[in-house]
C-alpha cells in the first residue's frame, strides 16, 4: 500500500522508497528507512500535504510524494 493512501493515526512500516538521487538521500537523512516505523498524524485540506511521525519527528510530505513510498501493517 502507499503512504499516500493510508489513513490519520495509523502505524505502518516503511517498506520501498521509489526515489532517485538526492531526494532519496534526504529522505534517508530523515528517517525515512526500510523497516522505520511511520504514523500519518495530520492532513491538510485536500491531503496534501500531510504530516508523518517519524523517529518522534514530525514531517510534511506532498501526496504526490507519499505515493512514492510504499508501506505495510507492523
Amino acid at each position: 500500500m502507499k503512504l499516500s493512501e493510508i489513513k490519520n493515526n495509523k502505524k505502518l512500516k516503511i517498506e520501498k522508497i521509489d526515489f532517485h538521487g538526492i531526494k532519496k538521500r534526504r529522505l534517508y537523512d530523515l528517517g525515512f528507512i526500510p523497516g522505520q516505523t511511520i504514523e500519518k498524524m495530520y492532513s491538510s485540506v485536500f491531503n496534501n500535504p500531510s504530516c508523518y511521525k517519524v523517529k518522534d519527528t514530525f514531517i510534511a510530505l506532498r501526496k504526490e510524494d507519499a505515493y512514492k513510498i510504499e508501506v505495510s501493517n507492523e
